[in-house]
């Protein structure tokens, strides 16, 4: 960020008070009295000198329409699709009408907050475009579908930057599947660590078999994931398209381990299914031991 703060002659007293608000807020700026000859300065012009500048203020006087440097800088202003602003010295000063829409402000208080705001904006999407830009420099295309493979894969600095892009930790993949299911589903600890810590939302379900983060986990056989999951407040009762838990997918594959966590988690062991199944009907018809010891101490306790 970058402002150029142009006023008339006069108005050093006024130009260099705002170019000291300006290095309070920590904004570069730079200032320009322009004078009559302003259109024949060389060896640059006016509009290389502002044409380096994110931001434009204009210090105005009442009389500063009739100026034609102030025409330019609102046009060029305009066209460059550079911010701009009106910093008014007269309280009854009215500006054009094709400036009707620019802010306005009155009070070092007013230009303070104004840029305060416009730093805190401007520095979130300068943070995006840098990161849209180290995507492309590693041949990385920005789209949903790519971001989706850059979480399967576990490539965690893109994934990071997808997400300081603007992409939502919650996107999708085509299929309909929560970037943490695949996550989960590829057992890739830090990358789940890393969309929890981006505001992922635990109990998305996915679109093709109505599956959470938990149960992909629970499928995945990832003792860490399902813990991490837990710790940060899944569901654990969710049901799957078929009506299956965590706990049911755990029981399946015999996994004791998650089992025992899950149930640890208040994860409902009389939950039945689409075929009118709990976890420990399943249980008792499986009779796996360890399974069934587990289920026996969680009744007892």
């Amino acid at each position: 960020m970058n402002i150029a703060v142009l006023a008339p002659p006069d108005k050093d007293a006024e130009l260099l008070s705002i170019l000291r608000t300006m290095q309070d807020l920590g904004i570069p700026a730079f200032g320009l009295k322009i004078r009559k000859a302003w259109d024949q300065v060389a060896p640059q012009g006016l509009a290389v000198r502002i044409g380096k500048a994110s931001h434009i203020l204009l210090v105005c006087t009442p009389h500063i329409v009739e100026e034609p440097w102030f025409v330019f800088v609102s046009g060029f202003s305009l066209g460059k699709n550079a911010p701009l602003a009106l910093c008014r010295l007269d309280p009854d000063w009215v500006p054009p009408a094709y400036l009707s829409r620019v802010p306005l402000l009155d009070t070092e208080l007013e230009l303070t907050e104004f840029y305060r705001i416009e730093k805190a904006e401007w520095e979130v999407e300068e943070g995006k475009r840098v990161a849209r830009s180290s995507l492309l420099e590693r041949g990385i295309s920005f789209h949903a579908e790519a971001l989706a493979q850059c979480v399967a894969e576990g490539d965690a600095l893109s994934v990071e930057l997808f997400l300081k892009a603007g992409f939502n930790a919650n996107s999708r993949d085509r299929h309909g599947v929560p970037l943490l299911c695949l996550a989960a589903r590829n057992r890739h600890l830090g990358m789940a660590e890393l969309l929890l810590s981006w505001g992922a939302s635990l109990d998305l379900q996915s679109e093709d078999r109505g599956y959470s983060a938990l149960m992909d986990a629970s499928l995945a056989g990832s003792p860490e994931l399902v813990d991490l999951f837990l710790d940060y407040g899944a569901v654990p009762n969710l049901q799957s398209k078929d009506g299956q838990t965590a706990l049911v997918i755990a029981v399946g594959r015999s996994d004791a381990v998650i089992a025992r966590r899950l149930l640890e988690k208040g994860a409902d062991a009389d939950m039945v299914d689409k075929l009118g199944f709990s976890a420990r009907k399943y249980v008792n018809l499986f009779k796996k031991p360890d399974l069934l010891a587990i289920f026996e101490a969680a009744t007892q306790s």
